[in-house]
């Protein structure tokens, strides 16, 4: 009988655990908001790439001009270091 029981109880909340599951997982709000979150990342990272390429002539050349101390203790070099990737093109 016990063992039954724990069958028909295990059941149950195998069930229960399922149903919460689908709705937090399926939730019109929270997947609305994971998805704009999603597609905004993916929009500034666009932007990003296309701002890298329509000014990499003149802030690469900036950076590669600069000095070792200037590239690392310049606020103005900081976060160029992304011209690394556009170094053949200058």
């Amino acid at each position: 009988m016990t063992t039954a029981v724990n069958m028909v109880r295990g059941t149950i909340a195998l069930v229960a655990l399922t149903i919460l599951i689908s709705t937090v997982a399926l939730n019109p709000f929270l997947t609305g908001w994971v998805g704009g979150f999603v597609y905004n990342r993916h929009v500034q990272n666009v932007g990003l790439d296309e701002a890298h390429e329509r000014y990499f002539r003149t802030i690469c050349a900036d950076y590669y001009n600069a000095s070792f101390l200037d590239r690392w203790f310049s606020a103005r070099q900081w976060g160029n270091g992304w011209c690394a990737d556009y170094k053949d093109r200058l």
